[in-house]
């Protein structure tokens, strides 16, 4: 048993590529800079957040992130938290679970609006209208990154690095900041805050740990294999469930990538959160 796990860390580690994509020159070249700020001020706006921010579930998926409050006493967070989950739900800051209802999500620009069954009763995140917002802004979220299976969010703190032009559906471009911060599995739908100000600049949508294509199409080659010994189990709602080897293998890897801290994410912008929230007939 000790060498199949042996084996299993060390296919793990080979199959972990990492890949990034920079801003072309022009862009950085271009982008205006801002000094940091004082460290002190890193956890503005935290009081609020604090109450603000909360734990948002698919227990189909065995899945957890992050979402945060608007005034609309909906709550704001990334289209991937809540893709194809059929019954999304909430952690109360009590531990109790309360379901959410998706009111609109744009997948292209990775955000979603979902509203609670039960209202929040704290002051909502409010989002920054005006400033310009430059590459060297101090930012911090606040969240549930993986792993951390506390009930209060938790700070993390970094800079506006840059940004990324994405090609999404129908050959759109939508650009996003790369946020030099830990951001982690579970962070996504979290609040990017500018810690000067306190508001919010954007919506965290990824960490930054790409794989290249072979090696995603070999972990879906395993995470489909249906030969080779197999081992039973349970699920995360405690069903029996059948894992072959390849299966087995395919999940330790996909874990391990998702536990990977390059200390860079993906953060939406704030111009394309208040473009969605008006486009859905809410003053941002």
């Amino acid at each position: 048993m000790k060498t199949k796990i042996i084996a299993v860390c060390l296919l793990a580690i080979t199959f972990l590529a990492i890949a990034s994509r920079p801003s072309s020159a022009e862009d950085a070249n271009n982008a205006p800079a801002s000094m940091p700020i004082d460290t002190e001020k890193a956890g503005r706006g935290g009081d609020v957040a604090y109450r603000a921010v909360i734990r948002l579930i698919c227990p189909a998926q065995n899945s957890a992130s992050t979402g945060f409050l608007h005034k609309s006493g909906n709550i704001i967070t990334a289209a991937n938290v809540v893709q194809d989950c059929p019954f999304p739900a909430m952690v109360t800051p009590d531990g109790n679970i309360s379901p959410v209802t998706i009111v609109a999500t744009d997948p292209d620009h990775d955000l979603a609006l979902v509203k609670p069954s039960v209202a929040m009763n704290v002051p909502p995140l409010p989002i920054a209208s005006g400033s310009t917002i430059k590459v060297g802004t101090q930012v911090s979220t606040w969240g549930f990154p993986s792993g951390y299976f506390g009930l209060a969010p938790i700070l993390s703190v970094g800079y506006l690095a840059g940004t990324d032009k994405n090609q999404v559906a129908a050959g759109k471009i939508v650009l996003q900041w790369i946020v030099n911060a830990p951001f982690n599995g579970g962070n996504s739908g979290g609040p990017l805050i500018q810690v000067e100000t306190g508001e919010v600049v954007g919506v965290v949508s990824t960490k930054l740990a790409p794989l290249t294509s072979d090696t995603v199409a070999m972990l879906r080659g395993l995470e489909n294999s249906t030969v080779g010994p197999a081992y039973t189990g349970t699920t995360s709602d405690g069903k029996p469930a059948t894992f072959t080897e390849g299966q087995l293998v395919g999940k330790v890897v996909n874990e391990l990538r998702r536990q990977v801290q390059l200390v860079v994410g993906k953060a939406v912008i704030r111009d394309d959160l208040i473009n969605f929230l008006k486009a859905n007939k809410i003053e941002p």
